[in-house]
């Protein structure tokens, strides 16, 4: 994830700066995680988004589980309405419209998945499956 303002990318910090008021002795933490560390923006509710797109996109993998595939579908597309720069997203949409029989879309997401992210395992078994037969 990137962040909007600057384009560095974002990683989590695991620390928190400690503020000490004074005369009261008393502490407070202050979670320095959702701030870009390039430009200092506030970075939440882009998580929140990307945490909720995760979110559906387990919920996809669920329903593939159950082999509802139409649910999954419409989970994962969620997912990528949220994050469209997620080859997993991706991956598993065009495993899940080839299930279905859509292969022109099951191509496409692949595609996208390939754009994305060039040595995902999906695009390493699709391209093997693709390959044209020598004869």
């Amino acid at each position: 994830m990137k962040c909007p303002v600057c384009r560095a990318t974002y990683r989590p910090a695991d620390r928190e700066l400690k503020i000490e008021k004074q005369g009261a002795g008393v502490e407070q933490s202050l979670n320095l995680s959702s701030q870009c560390r390039r430009c200092g923006v506030d970075l939440s509710p882009l998580i929140c988004l990307h945490d909720q797109a995760i979110w559906w996109h387990r919920q996809a993998i669920r329903a593939f589980k159950a082999n509802d595939y139409t649910a999954a579908i419409s989970w994962n597309n969620w997912a990528i309405a949220l994050h469209t720069q997620n080859a997993d997203f991706h991956a598993l949409a065009g495993q899940l419209w080839a299930l279905q029989g859509e292969f022109g879309k099951a191509i496409a997401s692949l595609k996208k998945t390939q754009q994305i992210e060039p040595k995902h395992p999906a695009v390493a078994f699709f391209e093997i499956v693709l390959q044209p037969k020598a004869e």
